[in-house]
């Protein structure tokens, strides 16, 4: 795997290795704390769930764990903002009410990648739907050097589709 550096204004940015997915997982080492992280971000103010669910299911014959819940969805800038390292912006919805377990954007990422090498997110916010993919298989597929994070937006309304992968964006119409 070759080390591409990118750069911007001729400053070097720094990368996240596919290999740290890994590493960050190890954070947890029960398997119901893992799925504790993904049940909290249900519980959170901006998210508004009152319901969610937990099943297993096989594709493939693979075992799958799937998470549902009736929250408020999020938008392509906010699905990319969970799936990234480091980006929180629980802080705002904190209140002597509701207290927001989670700060540091770090839950989701350690917890899924306990439970499995690969997520993909379904999620709807009013007339778009996306979908995301933080996936260890499809990075050393790929002989990734950094995180990628795929994500599909489409409209709900209308049969065209948003695609996002890095910085450039496609429309598709179907």
């Amino acid at each position: 795997m070759a080390f591409n550096q990118d750069s911007l204004n001729g400053i070097s940015l720094s990368k996240i290795n596919p290999n740290y997915l890994h590493a960050n997982s190890t954070s947890h080492v029960w398997a119901f704390g893992a799925i504790a992280e993904l049940i909290d971000n249900a519980y959170d103010p901006d998210v508004k769930a009152s319901h969610i669910s937990i099943d297993k299911i096989d594709i493939n014959k693979i075992p799958c764990l799937v998470f549902v819940d009736n929250g408020a969805g999020m938008n392509r800038e906010q699905l990319l903002k969970m799936l990234s390292l480091g980006c929180c912006d629980k802080d705002k919805y904190d209140s002597p009410k509701h207290k927001t377990i989670g700060k540091y954007g770090n839950g989701f990422k350690s917890g899924s990648m306990r439970l499995g090498k690969d997520v993909i997110i379904f999620t709807r916010r009013i007339e778009k739907a996306c979908v995301g993919l933080l996936s260890q298989t499809y990075l050393k597929a790929i002989d990734a050097d950094s995180v990628i994070v795929p994500i599909l937006e489409y409209s709900t309304s209308a049969n065209i589709l948003f695609y996002m992968l890095a910085r450039k964006e496609y429309i598709i119409r179907v």
